[in-house]
């Protein structure tokens, strides 16, 4: 009765819970990488995740990494956590999902140790993927600048572009706004995020530089079903992935981290 008192109080059920957390530990060459995320109340079949990343190799990335949109990266690993009503009467009925994700990514095109070139990287990958030649934004543009040359008073010069840009707004990929820097634990990471004006849904990134040319990124996905229940669950969703953000620690590979590999299996 508490429980249920307490949901509607709250106005939901589900997300994180902190009182059940997985304590994971991740070797990253001579890193150790430790994190504590709320267990997924989402129903999966149980997997086994990679406990050592050798984010240096290039091999290693290149044998490993998966590919979408503006994305390459090797995964580490993921977890989900869906927002729900007090009472469910329809499977449909769920109120969004936060999700978040570890993985590797490298780039030979700057070097990543320089936070300046790193923020100034994840807006242009974004961009210019997304305005290249296979891209949404270019899809959109080419048949917006299509449909001008059918219309009886085409769109000219000033008014196609505005045209062009509304309609990447609407349905593209919009620019995003500049990357920032923020201080967790006493690291300096690169925070993005990509949000539509018309959409509640978002995804947030911090990246972490860990060489000059590799680094971790962290991704959160605000994943909204219904927008006029998002008020409920939104701020304990950004609370939980702070949270999450600030059990991060990055230190020195103990000695003994042949044990740590075999205990870390057995938590993972």
């Amino acid at each position: 009765m508490f429980n249920l008192a307490k949901a509607f109080y709250r106005g939901f059920v589900g997300g994180p819970s902190f009182n059940n957390c997985i304590h994971h530990r991740l070797i990253l060459e001579d890193k150790l990488l430790t994190l504590d995320v709320p267990d997924s109340n989402v129903a999966a079949v149980p997997s086994t995740i990679d406990v050592s990343f050798p984010y240096n190799s290039t091999s290693w990335f290149n044998q490993h990494k998966k590919n979408y949109l503006h994305h390459e990266y090797v995964h580490m690993l993921t977890e989900n956590w869906m927002y729900l009503p007090p009472i469910s009467y329809l499977p449909s009925s769920e109120y969004g999902m936060l999700s978040c994700q570890l993985r590797i990514k490298q780039t030979n095109e700057i070097n990543v140790l320089d936070t300046m070139q790193l923020k100034r990287f994840v807006i242009e990958s974004y961009d210019n993927f997304h305005w290249g030649p296979d891209g949404r934004n270019t899809e959109v543009k080419n048949d917006t600048t299509l449909e001008s040359s059918k219309r009886a008073n085409p769109w000219q010069d000033e008014a196609l572009k505005k045209e062009i840009l509304e309609r990447v707004e609407i349905y593209g990929y919009p620019p995003l706004p500049a990357a920032q820097e923020t201080i967790i634990n006493n690291r300096q990471w690169v925070f993005y995020q990509i949000k539509k004006s018309n959409r509640r849904s978002r995804h947030d990134f911090y990246c972490l530089p860990l060489s000059d040319h590799a680094f971790l990124e962290v991704k959160f996905n605000h994943h909204v079903e219904l927008p006029y229940k998002h008020k409920k669950w939104a701020k304990h969703a950004l609370e939980s992935q702070q949270r999450i953000m600030e059990s991060i620690k990055l230190s020195a590979l103990p000695a003994d981290h042949d044990n740590l590999i075999a205990d870390n299996s057995q938590n993972v």
